[in-house]
């Protein structure tokens, strides 16, 4: 049994609050990645996590700020940090370092975060087993262990960035975020658990969502951040 928690975006007390609600407290938990950015304190959520040993995958959100912190007071109009700020809700994030330091170590933690893990050992009554990533594998799947560069950078692209392309892969049951729904979408092969928890601007009900597994049981939590 596992829980897999959604696109957290720094609301560390939304996850606090989550995760002291999840019935089983000897489960393992797991994360979708986009911990950081749009709330305010995505330096709490990552070292909670790191802290913690949670398995966590590398969102979108992660592979900017792991591409761009470089330039940040150097080269302010690096297009990628400009994406980033303009795109990301990087600042919010940024604010969160008082020194360049503190932001190294916890970018060498992100460079550590896997694009997918597959659980082979936690199946469905299916018999499918849990492939935990950012967004949905989609058929790009079948181009995981693929040594080809356009076949690697096509998968980073899918399970990074890409939105509604799921697809059946016998084998799997595929969760992940990136995309805000209103409800969880839940089918036979797959779940999109991101409920939108930062977006009170945006959302009804905004909320954070853990998703248990093999049960398909869901817990929210809706936002409590100040």
């Amino acid at each position: 049994m596992i829980y897999i928690i959604g696109d957290v975006h720094g609301c560390y007390k939304t996850l606090l609050a989550l995760i002291d609600k999840l019935p089983n407290k000897n489960a393992k938990i797991a994360f979708v990645g986009d911990l950081i950015d749009r709330g305010k304190n995505s330096r709490d959520v990552i070292e909670f996590i790191r802290n913690n040993h949670y398995d966590c995958i590398l969102g979108n959100h992660e592979k900017m700020m792991i591409d761009s912190f470089e330039h940040i007071n150097t080269n302010n109009e690096n297009s990628i940090l400009r994406r980033w700020i303009e795109k990301g809700g990087a600042m919010s994030t940024i604010k969160n370092y008082q020194n360049k330091e503190d932001m190294i170590e916890d970018v060498n933690f992100l460079k550590t975060l896997p694009l997918y893990i597959e659980y082979k050992n936690i199946q469905d009554e299916n018999g499918r087993y849990l492939v935990i990533s950012h967004s949905s594998v989609g058929k790009a799947w079948d181009l995981k262990d693929s040594i080809n560069e356009e076949d690697k950078e096509q998968f980073e692209t899918q399970v990074l960035w890409s939105r509604n392309r799921h697809c059946n892969n016998s084998e799997i049951f595929n969760v992940y975020g990136h995309t805000i729904l209103d409800e969880v979408y839940l089918n036979e092969y797959n779940a999109n658990i991101d409920l939108g928890c930062y977006a009170k601007d945006k959302m009804p009900n905004p909320r954070l969502c853990a998703f248990e597994f093999p049960s398909m049981k869901i817990i929210t939590q809706e936002n409590i951040e100040d």
